[in-house]
């Protein structure tokens, strides 16, 4: 074997061997602080995002550490403290703690194996540790927009992201964290309102506008989600995130080709934004572009398997195709990750209303609404079954 190729196998060895103790050092140095701080349990996952199958688990006092079995997986870890209220100050200490802590190991290591002449693997060893370890502390307090999904399903960032993050909601009024409190009990219309009282006090604030979108969004007002969103872009640049948002409002609206045009300025941005995959998609099935559309839900399944939408909204396509058997899998697939989405009983309702049976359909259209009312075209389906069902009694009649 050529000399060359063993010194990139060795380093290479080497630094995936470095990388694993980075995670484990780096998790360890949220963890420990955390614990101090709060006086509570804290886990951490090697190898995961939080998922706890498949992994040993093993006590230290409050400290529960979930190793996967797999030690290939060991790239990744998270930290979840157990407290639910935790002070700004205390949050920003272990957050900033974890990255901080492989790094300095790695340079104290480095300077005991120089400073005592160790052996020169050690040397070796401990250089590429530090290498790593500046990498990764790098990696971590660059703030980055990309969110990283959670086992159960929900999203963070890295470390600092979520330190910027921190800093900002330091520097908010009390009623900030009153509005915060609101949008956690789903009082969308009332977050909005304090939102843009303080929005008022200070002008061009992003993250702001973005709440207020984001409350706009979840109370389904998409007039004032479109509303505020251009006022957003008068002063900032749309990311990818911010153009799907502007484009569901449309969509909402019944805008339908404005949509599929900020859609695809959001794909432009961010071709994995699989809300913009998923929204486009549903809006090609509005406008009966079936086959269209089931290749943008196809991509965002590739890209979340878990995602319920996506699954509904194809199923209702291969249905529309008369690919009924694999439609309804589709829809079924849905109910099983989401079995409160409305939009899965209304895709059945209208898979009965093709059918004729117009009696199911409307009892499933009922069910979509009262879910939820805002389900879209729910009250025009609504009309429709009702509308069938008593033109066949008063055919029957005669």
């Amino acid at each position: 074997m050529p000399y060359f190729l063993i010194i990139i196998i060795s380093l290479s060895l080497l630094i995936s061997l470095s990388s694993t103790f980075i995670v484990l050092f780096h998790e360890l140095g949220h963890a420990i602080p955390a614990i101090l701080l709060t006086k509570q349990k804290v886990t951490i996952y090697i190898g995961s995002y939080g998922d706890p199958n498949k992994s040993l688990k093993i006590n230290f006092g409050a400290l529960v550490i979930f190793f996967r079995y797999n030690p290939f997986n060991w790239r990744m870890g998270l930290c979840s403290p157990s407290a639910e209220t935790i002070s700004i100050n205390k949050q920003i200490v272990y957050t900033l703690t974890g990255p901080l802590t492989s790094f300095l190991l790695g340079s104290f290591a480095c300077y005991f194996a120089f400073a005592y002449d160790l052996h020169g693997f050690l040397k070796l060893f401990f250089i590429v540790f530090l290498g790593t370890a500046f990498f990764d502390l790098l990696n971590n307090l660059i703030p980055s927009e990309t969110p990283i999904k959670l086992y159960d399903g929900t999203y963070t960032y890295n470390d600092g992201y979520n330190l910027k993050q921190l800093f900002y909601n330091k520097r908010q009024p009390k009623e900030y964290f009153e509005a915060v409190d609101l949008y956690n009990e789903q009082r969308f219309a009332d977050a909005a309102i304090l939102f843009a009282s303080i929005l008022n006090k200070r002008v061009n604030d992003k993250n702001l506008y973005r709440l207020i979108i984001s409350c706009y969004i979840q109370d389904k007002n998409y007039e004032k989600s479109k509303e505020v969103l251009e006022a957003f872009a008068l002063s900032f640049k749309m990311n990818s995130d911010d153009l799907s948002n502007y484009a569901l409002s449309h969509s909402q609206l019944g805008l339908h080709d404005k949509a599929m045009e900020i859609y695809d300025k959001s794909l432009q941005q961010n071709p994995d934004n699989i809300y913009s995959l998923n929204n486009k998609g549903y809006t090609l099935n509005l406008k009966n572009r079936f086959e269209e559309a089931i290749s943008y839900f196809n991509r965002a399944i590739e890209l979340d398997i878990d995602f319920a939408y996506s699954y509904n909204n194809r199923g209702l396509s291969k249905i529309k195709l008369g690919q009924v058997e694999e439609g309804l899998q589709d829809i079924n697939r849905s109910f099983e990750l989401d079995p409160n989405n409305s939009y899965c009983y209304m895709n059945i309702g209208i898979y009965h209303f093709d059918k004729g049976e117009f009696d199911t359909a409307l009892q499933q259209f009922l069910k979509a609404k009262e879910l939820d009312s805002k389900t879209y075209l729910i009250d025009k389906l609504i009309s429709d079954a009702k509308y069938e069902i008593d033109k066949t009694a008063a055919s029957d009649a005669f």
